[in-house]
């Protein structure tokens, strides 16, 4: 755990991400903890694009980052500022360096001269951290391109925006002694630094693209609630001082403290993530799940919705009840409750398999029962389930081995929301139709 003091000053922190594809995951989780840090002490959060990389700048991905960031109700005071704008600040400064002879050009790059000694800091999360200079070389500030590395721009740009915090991952310790070695050569007043524990795979290994979905597009197609991600990236890292898994930013703004951020990597779990995500699901009303589950809601990317083509905004309704306890994030919805508006295909082995019934004894079952099925008169759940208990307890049946016979062939699958519920929503006509199928 951290040991330094946070100074008394304005408190102004960014978030500097790079347009280069998409909106990652770890992106987000550092610019939460930066949000929660300036909304408690009524500072500023500011949006920096760090868009000097020419060869993987995608001007798209601008876009996809504001839009993560609306998305997610990260509302930033300044910017975006953009690094691409401001390239003659960075050559202004490298030539004030050279002058002062602290910088030399090489072949056509503007590097820094390392001096000898050490360089360390008091980290908000780590406590002191210290590096030996002879350990680091000479290094690039400016490409013979005219472009600035990205030591020097972070420099040049958190010192000119008064940036009185840098929060950031801990990737970004190696990279620290560098930069203060480049406030102390233009005479700048530090910044503190708090370095945050990377996200981690099950296995231990850095979050990636290559082993987990990393876009938060993909969360916003996959149905998980902005709210929920936010409660779940609060939780990597920092412990609520009440033991608390489900809370709102507003309250890990109210209880932030560096005190409480872990130096150990936490693991990002998708498993716990779904089971958040289902707590703030019930948390919703039935019509705000309906708007949410319909385009209407745009709670998908441009308003795409979670339900299947055919469905009724009235049928998505009734349906809520009986799915609400059930699903786990909102692109679940479609596959539980398809049989609804399209017959699905009978696959007898599965039939046959799920209910552990011959196919003599189903046909006997099925015969039974659309004898007795158009004789109910009020076509509600109460009065199915009466028929078909009363049925198993006549004939002696197997209840669970009967109704899944019933279950598989309305529905095509083995798990579905409640069966007569199910059942009462299909209709009559349509349930007598199914039955006669098989």
């Amino acid at each position: 755990m951290g040991c330094a003091k946070i100074k008394k000053m304005e408190i102004r922190v960014r978030i500097a991400p790079s347009p280069t594809g998409l909106a990652h995951v770890g992106n987000v989780y550092v610019a939460i903890f930066n949000y929660a840090f300036a909304k408690k002490n009524k500072g500023k959060f500011i949006l920096r694009i760090e868009d000097t990389d020419i060869k993987r700048h995608n001007p798209k991905a601008e876009k996809v980052i504001f839009d993560a960031f609306e998305w997610l109700g990260l509302d930033y005071d300044e910017g975006p500022y953009r690094q691409s704008e401001r390239l003659n600040l960075y050559q202004k400064y490298a030539q004030e360096l050279i002058k002062q002879k602290l910088a030399y050009q090489n072949e056509g790059a503007v590097r820094f001269k390392v001096s000898s000694g050490k360089t360390n800091w008091d980290d908000l999360v780590r406590g002191k951290i210290e590096f030996q200079n002879d350990q680091i070389k000479d290094f690039v500030i400016l490409k013979s391109d005219g472009y600035p590395t990205y030591n020097f721009a972070v420099v040049i740009d958190d010192w000119l925006m008064k940036i009185s915090h840098v929060i950031r991952a801990e990737e970004h310790i190696s990279n620290t002694p560098r930069q203060i070695m480049i406030y102390q050569a233009l005479g700048a007043k530090l910044p503190q630094f708090a370095h945050l524990p990377l996200l981690r795979n099950a296995d231990h290994s850095k979050i990636s693209k290559r082993k987990n979905p990393v876009a938060i597009s993909w969360y916003q197609k996959q149905g998980y609630l902005p709210e929920a991600l936010v409660n779940f990236l609060c939780l990597l890292g920092w412990s609520h001082p009440k033991g608390k898994d489900v809370f709102s930013i507003k309250e890990f703004i109210k209880y932030f403290s560096f005190d409480r951020v872990s130096t150990s990597a936490p693991i990002f779990d998708l498993k716990k993530l779904g089971w958040l995500n289902g707590v703030y699901i019930r948390q919703k009303t039935d019509k705000e799940l309906v708007q949410l589950i319909s385009a209407k809601g745009g709670s998908a990317p441009g308003g795409k919705s979670f339900a299947p083509k055919g469905i009724t905004s009235t049928l998505i309704g009734e349906t809520i009840p009986l799915i609400k306890e059930r699903i786990f994030k909102l692109a679940d919805y479609p596959s539980l409750i398809e049989f609804l508006v399209k017959e699905p295909k009978l696959d007898v082995k599965l039939l046959l398999k799920k209910s552990r019934q011959n196919k003599k004894l189903i046909k006997k079952q099925f015969e039974l029962v659309l004898q007795e099925l158009p004789k109910v008169e009020k076509w509600q759940a109460e009065e199915l389930e009466k028929l078909f208990r009363g049925i198993a307890v006549e004939q002696d049946y197997h209840l669970g081995k009967f109704l899944m016979a019933i279950r598989i062939a309305l529905t095509g699958k083995p798990v579905t929301p409640p069966l007569f519920e199910s059942m009462a929503l299909l209709g009559k006509k349509e349930v007598l139709k199914r039955l006669k199928k098989v």
